[in-house]
């Protein structure tokens, strides 16, 4: 048994040293991904606020939830890049997207969201003249709050590059579905040579392990200061006493389903475990540091089997006028053997 498992590991390690290596033969060679790209009615030429805004959807269908953020992110006056790795692309989306949109890039789904990233950014002319460069996608539903304060909360005193969240899972690293650059990250050495040199990776491993996880550490290493709006720590310095609380005030026999969810929490807690906070404490995130979004996922697929997910609609509209129908015209056509 021992041998098989060795041999395994020995296996699955030599193919992803081909894959590397292959990846990275293959950017060389064939530098995007690109299928097609037309022209949106919103100006790029001279913007100082982009965002590249990736999306992904079997059938190339533009949500109206992902309508509703691609408006609120235009009310904050930026031009956007949105680029799709949906296996399709209709005409009917790309007419639904010119008026709002600055390029429509349609792509191979090659290197996930990084991929749509790096090629997004070599879309916008000159991106060290801008005030602002936001990366994000549609995993998530949102913003339920009044975004021109989510944006004003990124203040560029504090820090060069902000996050939503942040995750203390493989490395510290701002979670990638919301990124925002501030001039002093834009002009960095470090935004130059990461969007560089990052490969088209096929493996999502890859992905989460340079693109994902890999970004933060690597502009902290050039001075880059990377903050979080709703950081980790201090989330779980805030919930900790009330774990605490909830299990030396009730007994197994009250609530056993939750009970035995906290007292999960309560030992990850304890023992340092890092935890994804955008599904384990998404109520808290909601309710007590009203944060902006939710994530798709989360409600899709949950995961984790988070207890009590069915209570979601009830909490945004306890903390957000958001019209929380949007996501359940997006649930009704997407989920299968799940409701929440």
């Amino acid at each position: 048994m021992r041998m098989r498992r060795f041999l395994s590991r020995k296996l699955t390690e030599t193919v992803d040293i081909i894959d590397y290596v292959r990846t990275h033969l293959t950017s060389i060679i064939r530098p995007s991904y690109i299928r097609r790209r037309w022209s949106g009615d919103v100006r790029l030429d001279g913007a100082k606020r982009v965002v590249v805004f990736n999306h992904f959807d079997m059938r190339g269908i533009i949500h109206e939830y992902v309508e509703f953020y691609l408006k609120e992110l235009k009310k904050q006056g930026f031009s956007i890049v949105f680029t799709s790795n949906s296996p399709r692309f209709p005409e009917k989306s790309v007419e639904k997207l010119k008026p709002l949109v600055s390029v429509i890039l349609w792509r191979r789904n090659v290197g996930y969201d990084f991929g749509a990233f790096k090629d997004g950014i070599a879309e916008i002319p000159d991106p060290q003249a801008l005030d602002m460069l936001l990366i994000t996608n549609d995993s998530m539903y949102g913003p339920l709050q009044d975004f021109a304060q989510v944006i004003n909360r990124a203040d560029p005193v504090e820090a060069d590059l902000w996050g939503i969240t942040d995750c203390w899972d493989g490395r510290f690293h701002l979670q990638s579905y919301f990124l925002l650059f501030h001039p002093q990250a834009i002009r960095s050495p470090a935004f130059a040579k990461f969007w560089g040199n990052l490969p088209y990776f096929r493996r999502k491993r890859w992905v989460v392990r340079y693109g994902e996880i890999g970004l933060t550490p690597f502009f902290l290493s050039y001075g880059v200061r990377c903050k979080a709006m709703f950081p980790y720590r201090s989330l779980i310095s805030a919930i900790t006493p009330k774990v605490e609380a909830y299990l030396a005030a009730t007994s197994d026999e009250a609530d056993p389903v939750r009970r035995r969810y906290v007292e999960m929490i309560g030992k990850c807690l304890r023992d340092g475990v890092p935890l994804n906070q955008t599904h384990f404490f998404w109520d808290q995130l909601l309710t007590d540091g009203k944060c902006p979004f939710i994530k798709r996922d989360l409600l899709q697929h949950n995961p984790m089997a988070i207890p009590y997910l069915h209570k979601w609609q009830q909490l945004i509209g306890q903390v957000s006028n958001y019209d929380s129908e949007l996501i359940v015209k997006h649930l009704q056509t997407t989920m299968r053997n799940r409701v929440y």
